[in-house]
């Protein structure tokens, strides 16, 4: 229910009750003058008929006299006027109806006692003044239809300016409300509608100085510094989206016995994955991606602290397990409880022609041969940050000039359709098969391409990232990168 019906009808019900009671008010207040007025003139006239009586006595000129009186009273000011004489004994001396269509019986009344009686008769309502004075007593009735009607016609005339009057009441009244009540209340509601719907900084204009006035005022200020909260948020954000971007390799780059193309896709500004691509000792090359749970800032600063101790530990290590198993004591101690992180690290060994790797809970990167067979690179170890004893266990691969390895996070491949259906890991190896002509970057291109021709809008959203990497050992130095360059250890 809105405000309008809420306040502002119950104000008018009420202000109708108002008027209505005042004009019952009216009503009485008008029909008890009348019948006071009525009284008066009756009490006079039962004085002066006394007065009547002691002059003439019971004789016929009494009877003459009260006819008289009678038939000079106004039938429509004095309706069924009536007087009467009554003697001792209760005996009628002398009584006068002229006009009366209904005449009562006086000598009933009489008996009744002094004062003013009330009587109903045909449905018409007579008042009766009975006057004692010695042993005689004056019987005046009359009917209140005249003071009835003179009410009616009172109240119609003022009844005009009753309504008129509680016309513009209303009219002020709903004019006051409006202006004072609900319009301020609009302009707030329509503020707070361009809120929500993310118009941070939306103000209210409110000249008035009451307490809806300094809830404008309020809000003004709160959006305000809502508005300058964000901006200074997305300031920040806008900075670790630029440091994240550029702890990232070029997309394309050669490096040693490597040719390798990346995209890392976040699904906000920043993200949690990350992938990275640096030469080590003894012409080794690495190969690192990381997903940290979660989508946001503290995710990328997580992930920038994986890559500088991965890197770090990478120089010395016997192994990728080795490096991951150390990552793994540290996120223990600094990742906080409900974060986890997933990280595939592998190098390609261009003396042994090997590629030893490490799964730490990744999805299995697929290393397509020369021979155009496909293995996948099962998980190692779980998942980093959980327990701090991790097992150190890595694998190795033997690679060919030709080799391809295909490294991804999970929100390439756990994606759905519009029928529900998860499009999975299964077309990976046939892309790869089907590019083998391609460049690296082509490949990497094809499958975002896929992947976005099977998403639907409802399904899951998350970060993207994958990395295509060519073993070609004769193509360049086993230290140089003539079209690119990564940042790390050198």
């Amino acid at each position: 229910m809105t405000l309008r019906y809420k306040f502002v009808l119950p104000v008018n019900l009420i202000l109708l009750v108002v008027l209505l009671c005042s004009l019952g008010w009216e009503w009485r207040r008008q029909e008890a003058a009348g019948m006071a007025l009525l009284r008066s003139r009756l009490d006079e006239e039962a004085r002066f008929i006394h007065a009547a009586g002691r002059t003439f006595g019971p004789s016929p000129r009494l009877e003459e006299f009260l006819n008289g009186f009678c038939h000079a009273m106004d039938p429509s000011a004095s309706p069924e006027h009536q007087v009467s004489l009554i003697g001792a004994g209760g005996r009628v001396v002398a009584t006068a109806s002229e006009h009366a269509r209904r005449p009562l019986d006086p000598a009933r009344f009489a008996a009744a006692g002094d004062g003013f009686h009330s009587h109903v008769r045909d449905g018409e309502t007579f008042l009766v003044r009975v006057s004692s004075d010695g042993e005689e007593r004056v019987v005046v009735a009359e009917s209140t239809r005249a003071v009835e009607g003179r009410v009616r016609e009172t109240l119609r005339r003022q009844a005009g300016w009753f309504l008129g009057a509680g016309a513009l009441l209303l009219g002020a009244v709903n004019f006051v409300i409006r202006r004072a009540v609900l319009r301020p209340i609009g302009r707030i509601s329509r503020a707070v509608g361009q809120l929500e719907r993310g118009k941070l900084g939306a103000q209210v204009e409110s000249p008035n100085g009451d307490e809806l006035g300094a809830l404008a005022r309020r809000f003004n200020a709160m959006s305000r510094a809502l508005a300058e909260q964000a901006d200074a948020e997305r300031r920040e954000m806008e900075t670790a989206r630029r440091v994240q971007e550029h702890l990232l390799p070029p997309a394309e780059l050669r490096l040693g016995c490597l040719v390798v193309a990346g995209r890392c896709l976040p699904d906000g500004p920043v993200g949690g994955d990350l992938y990275d691509v640096q030469p080590l000792p003894g012409g080794r090359v690495g190969v690192l991606l990381v997903d940290m749970s979660g989508h946001n800032v503290a995710a990328a600063l997580h992930t920038a602290m994986v890559r500088a101790i991965v890197w770090r530990e990478a120089a010395d290590a016997a192994g990728p397990g080795e490096v991951l198993a150390r990552l793994n004591e540290r996120l223990c101690v600094d990742l906080p409880d409900e974060r986890f992180a997933t990280a595939f690290l592998a190098w390609f060994e261009p003396g042994s022609r090997t590629l030893r790797y490490a799964n730490a809970g990744h999805p299995p990167a697929l290393l397509r041969h020369a021979s155009g067979s496909t293995s996948e690179l099962e998980p190692t170890m779980p998942l980093l940050g959980i327990f701090e004893d991790m097992p150190a266990i890595d694998a190795q691969a033997p690679v060919e000039r030709g080799s391809r390895l295909l490294v991804f996070s999970d929100g390439l491949i756990e994606v759905a359709d519009s029928s529900g259906r998860m499009w999975g890991a299964a077309e990976l190896g046939e892309i790869l098969a089907a590019g083998e002509a391609m460049a690296p970057a082509r490949i990497v291109d094809r499958l975002l391409e896929r992947r976005a021709e099977v998403i639907s809008p409802e399904s899951p959203r998350d970060d993207v990232t994958v990395v295509v990497a060519d073993y070609e050992p004769a193509a360049v130095r086993d230290d140089l990168e003539p079209t690119g360059h990564a940042d790390g250890v050198r």
